[in-house]
């Protein structure tokens, strides 16, 4: 059974054991013993970048592309210049065989957006939506009429006074007229 291999079309960060020229992928930790004045050094595997615009990274340089395998036990090797990866394949990466496709078929349910893949009608059917635009219009008429019934009115002679009792005390504050009741409080002091 072939290799799964896949194009990356995208920037990735891989878990790749080792290039294919053996070079392990590792980050080394070195810190110095304050004690002793030993060095310690550690090994981290570290996941590998791979950018397919970056020519330094190609492995493929006369086609521009970087081509990675996935190792399984069931398939055999790859070509020696594929980068040998672990973990699930990503949905920018392109199948190149029919291995990878059917990979990269099993993962595809969890690449869709939830939000994306939701229908545009809210998943309702014919009946449904109209049963709930008619709830929306009955809805909408019911608070129109309680806007309308819950506005308080003011008769028009009661406008009329406050209208010139606001008239009065605006002239009392400008100190053109003198207060025409004996409760105001012109005549207290301060």
């Amino acid at each position: 059974m072939e290799c799964p291999r896949w194009r990356l079309t995208t920037p990735h960060y891989l878990n790749v054991p080792s290039l294919p020229d053996g070079t392990k992928v590792e980050w080394q930790q070195e810190e110095q013993n304050r004690d002793s004045g030993r060095t310690v050094r550690k090994l981290h595997t570290v996941p590998l970048l791979l950018d397919p615009r970056d020519a330094a990274d190609f492995n493929y340089r006369e086609t521009g592309e970087i081509i990675v395998a996935q190792l399984l036990a069931d398939h055999s090797l790859p070509p020696r210049r594929d980068i040998m990866f672990l973990g699930d394949p990503t949905p920018d990466m392109e199948p190149l065989n029919e291995a990878a496709e059917a990979i990269s078929e099993k993962h595809r349910y969890r690449w869709e957006h939830p939000i994306e893949t939701l229908p545009a009608n809210g998943g309702m059917n014919e009946s449904e939506k109209a049963f709930m635009e008619n709830m929306m219009k009955a809805f909408a008429q019911q608070i129109g009429a309680t806007q309308t019934a819950s506005a308080p009115t003011v008769p028009k002679a009661e406008f009329d006074a406050l209208k010139a009792e606001l008239e009065q005390i605006k002239a009392m504050l400008s100190g053109q007229a003198q207060p025409k009741s004996p409760d105001s409080t012109a005549g207290r002091r301060m």
